[in-house]
């Protein structure tokens, strides 16, 4: 993206897509009220000073909560050191309540680099533009919601209208980019500029990693509604007059990101491609003739099983026969589920920190969109 497309976005205010448009009945709009109606509340590591003690007591008992405990210290000691820190991050987090765990930390510079799945992007925006996602019973009748035009993650819903004005927001702020292959990371920046500029969003994520100058890789950014979004505007303007996103420059950005960074430490939250992603950046840079250092320290919080190949291809110790990992490095794998021991984490470093607060590596900078 030029500086002069980045300039125009920058002097004009936007508004989002309207929704779209569907005819209920009495009946339909009566029960899609009754179902779209108690929001997930996001978890707000500001307001839980509590998980400081909390985690330390746990640390001081036996099975996960001592590793949570351990990894909760892990954490917090090597944000004092000269390292920059990736986040990996899957499954359904945004939609879930950790949508602002992820804010809070960028703002709070707990994290240097974020490397993720697509869908949370289509569930920030949601949350951007207004909408929210809802409390359900897994039992829910999937039939039922399909009339009703709503989506079940689990336990909760979204209304599937408020996510085709997601689809069609990124293809409005496609249109006001200049023709051409983006990496993931040049898309979404844009994606933070265009809401901050836009009226009447709710704070998000792309929004504060662009202010923060954390950049944010999406390796299979077409699997959401970005993807949506790009196809439609595609389909209207033609290949030649459209964006689209090359996953193979983000590789090499993201490479060459590691080799100019220097030492670096992971937290990954469930695994596939984004825990692989942002490992494999270390071999990337040492096959461009770099070499770099291999990750120092790594978290992982998961309820994979390793036994069958899985744990999305491998566990922390075993990336170091790979050349991705160190082989010292300080390593802790935490078998819980991530809307448990992720807020909790993130909050017990958050509060630990207060007094002397992370500064902000602002490792975008190293890109010139």
């Amino acid at each position: 993206m030029s500086e002069a497309a980045v300039e125009d976005m920058s002097e004009r205010r936007v508004i989002p897509p309207p929704m779209p448009v569907v005819e209920f009945t009495p009946a339909q709009l009566k029960r899609r009220k009754e179902l779209l109606y108690e929001p997930v509340r996001q978890f707000r590591i500001s307001e839980h000073s509590g998980t400081v003690s909390l985690l330390k007591t746990m640390r001081a008992g036996s099975f996960q909560g001592r590793q949570l405990g351990e990894a909760a210290a892990l954490y917090e000691r090597m944000t004092y050191e000269e390292l920059g820190i990736i986040w990996s991050l899957a499954g359904s987090l945004f939609s879930a309540g950790m949508r602002q765990v992820v804010i809070d930390g960028i703002r709070n510079g707990l994290v240097d680099i974020l490397v993720c799945t697509g869908a949370l992007f289509e569930q920030d925006m949601l949350e951007a533009l207004g909408h929210q996602h809802y409390h359900c019973q897994p039992t829910q009748d999937d039939t039922e919601l399909q009339e009703l035009l709503i989506d079940r993650v689990y336990d909760h819903l979204l209304d599937e209208l408020a996510l085709r004005q997601v689809d069609c927001t990124y293809s409005i702020i496609a249109d006001g980019l200049e023709p051409g292959r983006y990496s993931s990371r040049a898309f979404l920046n844009a994606c933070g500029s265009w809401l901050t500029k836009t009226e009447g969003v709710q704070d998000s994520v792309l929004q504060a990693a662009f202010e923060a100058d954390v950049p944010i890789f999406v390796p299979a950014l077409n699997d959401c509604s970005v993807g949506v979004g790009l196809v439609m505007q595609q389909a209207q303007r033609g290949l030649e007059q459209s964006v689209g996103i090359d996953s193979i420059r983000d590789f090499h950005e993201l490479a060459e990101l590691k080799a100019s960074t220097g030492e670096t430490g992971l937290l990954i939250v469930g695994g596939g491609v984004p825990k692989n992603y942002a490992q494999d950046a270390v071999v990337m840079a040492e096959m461009l003739g770099h070499t770099p250092s291999r990750h120092r320290f790594g978290i992982q919080l998961s309820v994979a099983d390793m036994r069958d190949g899985g744990l999305s291809g491998s566990t922390l110790r075993e990336a170091i026969s790979w050349g991705k990992n160190d082989r010292r490095i300080e390593e802790i794998m935490v078998w819980g589920e991530a809307s448990l021991a992720f807020p909790l984490l993130v909050a017990y470093t958050y509060h630990q920190r207060l007094k002397q607060p992370r500064g902000l590596r602002r490792l975008a900078l190293h890109f010139n969109d």
